[in-house]
């Protein structure tokens, strides 16, 4: 999946705030640091999900996106 996939119309801020996560954190900015930073983050919200007992079935998982999602 290509990052303008993923993304999409708020794929240009997500940069900007990885960057700034990377920044915070005393990491650099690269292509790879930003990748790999981003796969941690990705990992650790799957983690979140996959451990929130209130999430049995797939209804409920997109429940919680849309409650969770802010409007843009």
């Amino acid at each position: 999946m290509t990052w303008q996939v993923f993304g999409g119309a708020i794929g240009d801020l997500l940069t900007i705030a990885l960057k700034q996560r990377c920044c915070n954190d005393g990491l650099p900015t690269d292509r790879e640091t930003l990748a790999i930073q981003f796969r941690l983050h990705l990992h650790r919200g799957i983690g979140y999900l996959a451990g929130d007992s209130t999430i049995k079935t797939i209804d409920h998982l997109i429940e919680k996106a849309v409650k969770l999602t802010p409007q843009v």
